[in-house]
């Protein structure tokens, strides 16, 4: 179960966050599409939360998260 913080994310916050994000490593098998943007979907999820890096939120459920608010998710590349 996602935490609380994570878990009352609105798109607009994982947008606003998105414009900002800087991720400089090779990109994980899971990314979301954000305004045309390739980005890592845990670290962003726990980036626009304004959570550690080390909170209990998993990539699917950040995954998850993510296709709720209406944006497209990938694996490995491909439109999932």
């Amino acid at each position: 179960m996602p935490s609380p913080k994570v878990a009352a994310l609105s798109r607009q916050d994982i947008i606003k966050a998105a414009r900002s994000f800087q991720w400089n490593r090779r990109l994980p098998k899971w990314t979301v599409l954000v305004e045309g943007k390739e980005l890592p979907v845990r670290p962003l999820v726990l980036g626009a939360a304004g959570v550690a890096p080390n909170d209990g939120t998993n990539s699917h459920q950040a995954v998850a998260i993510l296709k709720d608010l209406g944006f497209e998710t990938r694996y490995e590349g491909k439109s999932v």
